[in-house]
């Protein structure tokens, strides 16, 4: 399937009225990484112009005051932010973010019809807790539910079969038998 089929795919199931907050939550996800990437072009427009002007007397720091950029990629650029190498590096970890994103969420939630875009936007851009709980680990219990359910109930089946009256047999501990003293060999 083509770019273009695809797109036309994903924008009839957008439009679909089964799944509202499909919509929104592409909406959000829409405005949020737009202004993200903007952000990051303008920040660096004036980072070029900052070093235009300063004719090298000093080095102007490149700024991530964006509360949707990863911590991860905010670390990276402040290891020397006035290096064009960690801003290089930072953009590239972002990079590989949202590839990371697409493969482990937005696809895998496409392949198992789970809500993708509301996955996405939930662990790309909404707070790093939710009731004090990582987003991603609710994703992750979202997705393994049914395998966290069947060990569940293989749990509270083996419980409810569990004997207390059961006795079970102690370790008993093995004894070496005692080494015999070396006889002396007699001549």
């Amino acid at each position: 399937m083509g770019f273009k089929e695809q797109f036309e795919k994903e924008r009839s199931e957008l439009q679909n009225v089964k799944r509202p907050y499909e919509t929104a939550a592409f909406l959000i996800f829409a405005v949020m990484f737009i202004q993200q990437i903007g952000y990051w072009v303008l920040r660096t427009l004036e980072q070029l112009k900052d070093i235009k002007d300063a004719a090298g007397a000093w080095n102007p720091s490149f700024s991530t005051n964006l509360p949707t950029t990863p911590a991860f990629v905010t670390r990276i650029i402040n290891i020397d932010a006035t290096k064009w190498l960690w801003v290089i590096v930072g953009f590239l970890a972002l990079a590989l973010w949202y590839f990371l994103i697409y493969l482990f969420v937005w696809r895998y939630c496409q392949n198992h019809g789970y809500a993708k875009w509301t996955w996405t936007v939930l662990i790309v851009f909404l707070p790093t807790t939710l009731f004090l709980v990582p987003v991603y680990v609710w994703y992750a219990i979202y997705v393994f539910r049914p395998y966290i359910m069947r060990f569940l109930k293989r749990a509270v089946v083996e419980f409810k079969e569990f004997n207390p009256n059961h006795q079970f047999t102690e370790e008993v501990e093995e004894v070496e038998p005692p080494k015999q003293p070396m006889q002396e060999e007699s001549e």
